[in-house]
């Protein structure tokens, strides 16, 4: 029994006393000596107020203290299944966890894999394990940095602003024609990427004996984190978003043209047919950045393209002078304005994806794949990760050499979220 039900129950009891004690010395009821207090001394009325305090005080800490169980219960519940504890109590994040997934992936057990597994997942790789790989992939990955990254546990409809209400000046009782905010629907399907590798036994045994558990788990989440980011970064630039995600650099249409459905980008400067980032101008970059709205030229806005175009525009000349002065030096301010890395004044970003041509591979007036410069704001470009990157160790199929295989693999989806704070350098296709 909680301590504060016992002072409630003897605080109701001396209570009680308190009462009969009251009603034999009066002669009356005991309501009636609740109802009437010139039936009672001051001092008892002091005790039944002392009683009465020393009640309500019992009721409200057990009452704070049901609601801290309820609290710590809610706290202790994860938000997602991946992450739950096992059923032996050990969750995915310590070292335990991390020696016995590891232990399991190494000699093949399935059994034990089967019981570290969840109902919706394969064993999910040890936190710290999954923690480094995702860092790994941001460092690696240059949208990854730039993006609005969002975790999700299933396939999804995101709703993402379309446009603006717009403001009016009006006269005094002027009519007001009021403007909503409109939205659309995104769907996000994570697409699934894979790495694997293969460890010789005496690599595991020696990384195992020499530096611990930590030494493998950290050499391999670098190389997986680098390979996924490297793969995923490809889809994020160039994907076409019909059976894996839309990258930013998605032209699906017909035409470069505003009036060009779907969610892509549909401003921009374009180039002479089939010329590449050597035919790059100076004006074509400033006409680039004005290009998006001034609305968007603010926060995440910054310059992706590739270093073919990078080395383009910093051989840009005028009166046989570099016009791309990097940090300003000298009196000729050229294209960039302050510190290095900037372009017309805007930060870039190298992105080895980033064509510098048009699309071949297809023919007419498709330019999917021709976006060679992309101006923007990227809190407006959205990269979706399923929860949880998962893993399977097969010690068979390279059995031979004494090797074991390891795969992981994660969910991730890329959409385009708002076009209109994008626009691009492009090369249509010869018609």
């Amino acid at each position: 029994m909680s301590d504060e039900l016992n002072d409630i129950m003897n605080a109701t009891h001396v209570y009680r006393k308190q009462l009969a004690d009251i009603e034999r010395r009066n002669g009356t009821a005991t309501q009636a000596v609740v109802d009437n207090p010139f039936k009672t001394t001051g001092e008892e009325r002091q005790k039944l107020e002392k009683i009465d305090a020393d009640l309500s005080a019992a009721e409200l800490r057990a009452q704070l203290k049901a609601t801290e169980a309820r609290l710590a219960k809610l706290e202790a519940t994860p938000v997602l299944e991946s992450r739950a504890p096992r059923a032996n109590g050990i969750g995915t994040d310590g070292e335990a966890y991390a020696a016995r997934w590891l232990k399991a992936m190494v000699s093949g057990d399935r059994a034990e894999l089967r019981a570290m597994a969840t109902s919706t997942t394969n064993a999910p790789i040890p936190v710290d394990m999954e923690r480094r790989i995702i860092n790994k992939m941001y460092q690696a990955s240059v949208i990854r940095q730039l993006a609005t990254v969002q975790t999700i546990d299933s396939d999804r409809q995101i709703t993402v602003e379309a446009s603006q209400p717009a403001a009016a000046l009006v006269d005094e009782a002027g009519a007001i024609t009021p403007a909503d905010f409109t939205f659309d629907r995104v769907t996000v399907n994570p697409y699934k990427f894979v790495v694997a590798s293969k460890m010789s036994q005496e690599y595991i045994d020696d990384s195992i004996g020499n530096a611990g558990i930590g030494s493998i788990l950290n050499w391999v989440a670098d190389r997986f984190g680098v390979a996924m980011a490297r793969e995923t970064e490809e889809y994020y630039t160039i994907g076409s978003g019909s059976s894996q995600p839309q990258g930013i650099g998605d032209t699906t249409s017909t035409a470069w043209a505003t009036t060009n459905t779907g969610r892509i980008i549909k401003q921009g400067v374009a180039l002479t047919e089939d010329q590449t980032v050597a035919n790059i101008s100076a004006d074509n970059v400033i006409d680039l950045v004005h290009a998006v709205p001034v609305a968007y030229r603010t926060g995440r806005f910054a310059i992706l393209t590739s270093d073919a175009a990078v080395k383009a525009i910093r051989k840009l000349k005028a009166n046989n002078e570099y016009i791309w002065l990097p940090g300003g030096a000298g009196n000729n301010q050229g294209i960039t304005v302050g510190a290095p890395g900037t372009i017309y004044g805007v930060p870039y970003y190298v992105n080895e994806w980033m064509p510098s041509t048009a699309a071949q591979a297809s023919t007419g007036a498709d330019v999917r794949g021709s976006a060679l410069v992309i101006a923007g704001n990227w809190e407006y470009f959205g990269i979706f990760d399923r929860t949880g990157i998962q893993s399977m160790i097969d010690p068979y199929s390279a059995a031979s050499t004494l090797e074991t295989t390891m795969y992981m693999w994660m969910r991730t989806d890329s959409k385009i979220l708002l076009p209109e704070a994008f626009a691009a350098i492009y090369s249509p296709n010869a018609s």
